[in-house]
């Protein structure tokens, strides 16, 4: 490498813009810890679902990072000056993507069993660490744009819209009450270290502040058990000048009055209440960092579910496998069908053959049949019967069999041989164009396939058969 492979000095650290500010003490403890990792051009610098176990700050060259299988994989670029890996307070176990170094590079690393005590030496490099973790959190969820530009997904816009709002907005929320929550636990941090402490005790309050390291459910007690624990713990807490308000969040923490009585002995009230506040500081920052990963993981689940719908990575013809591409088509109609409180039940054969064919097309016929039994049920609701969908596949000689069910009131006789034509429709005018199911005819004739109605007031089935081979 043009840059020699040698450990960054404190010199070098304070001169990155992620360091300003910070307090020479603290880069003087980063540069004894850091380790140093160096790549050429082309190295791979981490595979993906590798184990996720070090902090890394590029201190030169360029890192980038995609899913090795998915062409279309959004790109995540890192330059010098920036963090990326294990952040502090992050739960990820594994590498989310491939990180190559696309020319020499040169790495700092720290082991994240040593991020608890970077927290606590460097706050104000941990807070933009953690900054880092949140702007990660927000390029994920923008992931959940690519749903515009898949097929056949017109019809389930306010379906994918809530899905994709639910979590993304707990996600902001989580995010702004981090910030605060973060911003009390600096400002009351640097107090407590200007504060002349003696080391055990500074060892006892990492001890107890080791002991939150999760949002770990509350243990478990009785409604009025745990009303009368918390005034008795607000009780002991304003004897010592300190305000009541964090008993909830210790308990919550399974922090107890014996655990805080020996920190309450050696510490004025003052410096008593600020390792409350951190305490409770330390509780909230890993809740909230738990519930912006469960929304992220929820949104990766759903654009994953939409890019398996529309087969956005697989040429026109390949070999379909049709159980998985009905479960991501329910996937998608989850929020309709809780909506209108239809019932859903599934009989898969599970021993299906693959079939050639193109998958994002046979997903639309999916999409307009299961669309179509959701509108029977709506609009013809039966008061006092529960209204049921029934999706069945099995196989027969020749052909895998796909038969969708609704227990609504049925087609009239009459309008039976038309329902196949374009745009005629059976729904109110402006609810249907009338071209749903003369798509699907379309689609399944390039397949060489079939299709079958039968109706009868409280049961409507179509039948979808698809030969194995298209000789």
């Amino acid at each position: 490498m043009e840059q020699p492979c040698t450990r960054p000095t404190a010199e070098e650290l304070a001169s990155l813009p992620i360091m300003e500010g910070e307090d020479p003490a603290a880069i003087a403890w980063l540069a004894e810890r850091f380790q140093i990792h160096c790549f050429e051009t082309g190295d791979i610098i981490a595979e993906m679902n590798s184990a996720a176990d070090e902090l890394w700050l590029v201190l030169d060259g360029e890192v980038h990072f995609r899913v090795p299988e998915d062409p279309y994989a959004a790109l995540f670029i890192r330059t010098k000056g920036q963090a990326t890996g294990k952040l502090p307070f992050s739960r990820i176990k594994n590498v989310l993507a491939r990180g190559t170094a696309v020319q020499p590079t040169r790495l700092a690393a720290m082991p994240d069993s040593e991020l608890r005590e970077l927290v606590y030496r460097a706050p104000l490099f941990a807070e933009r660490l953690v900054q880092e973790m949140i702007d990660r959190t927000r390029d994920f969820a923008r992931l959940g744009e690519r749903s515009s530009k898949l097929q056949a997904l017109g019809k389930m816009a306010a379906g994918l819209a809530h899905e994709i709002n639910n979590p993304a907005s707990a996600a902001v929320r989580s995010a702004a009450l981090l910030r605060e929550a973060l911003d009390i636990r600096r400002t009351i941090g640097i107090e407590l270290r200007s504060q002349p402490l003696d080391p055990q005790t500074g060892r006892d309050i990492t001890d107890l502040a080791d002991r939150i390291a999760g949002c770990d459910p509350p243990p478990e007690m009785d409604a009025l058990d745990r009303a009368d624990l918390e005034s008795d713990f607000g009780d002991w807490l304003d004897q010592y000048g300190s305000t009541s308000e964090y008993a909830g969040d210790l308990i919550d923490a399974g922090i107890t009055m014996d655990d805080l009585k020996p920190l309450a002995g050696k510490l004025d009230r003052e410096n008593f209440a600020r390792v409350l506040r951190i305490l409770a500081a330390d509780r909230q920052i890993h809740c909230l960092t738990s519930e912006i990963e469960d929304g992220l993981r929820r949104i990766s689940e759903l654009v994953k579910a939409m890019k398996s719908y529309s087969y956005m990575d697989r040429g026109a013809l390949t070999e379909v496998e049709i159980e998985p591409g009905i479960e991501v088509t329910l996937r998608l109609f989850q929020h309709k069908l809780k909506d209108a409180k239809i019932q859903l039940e599934k009989h898969f054969a599970g021993n299906l053959p693959k079939i050639p064919g193109n998958g994002s097309e046979l997903n639309q016929v999916w999409t307009n049949l299961i669309d179509n039994a959701i509108s029977a049920l709506k609009e013809h609701p039966t008061p006092g019967k529960p209204q049921r969908i029934e999706v069945r596949t099995s196989l027969e000689p020749g052909y895998v069999l796909v038969e969708v069910a609704d227990n609504g009131p049925g087609i009239p006789a009459e309008l039976q041989g038309r329902i196949f034509e374009p745009f005629f429709t059976t729904k109110k005018v402006g609810e249907g164009t009338g071209l749903g199911l003369d798509i699907v005819r379309r689609i399944l004739q390039n397949h060489k396939a079939q299709i079958r109605l039968e109706s009868a007031p409280g049961r409507t089935v179509f039948q979808v058969r698809i030969p194995l081979s298209v000789a």
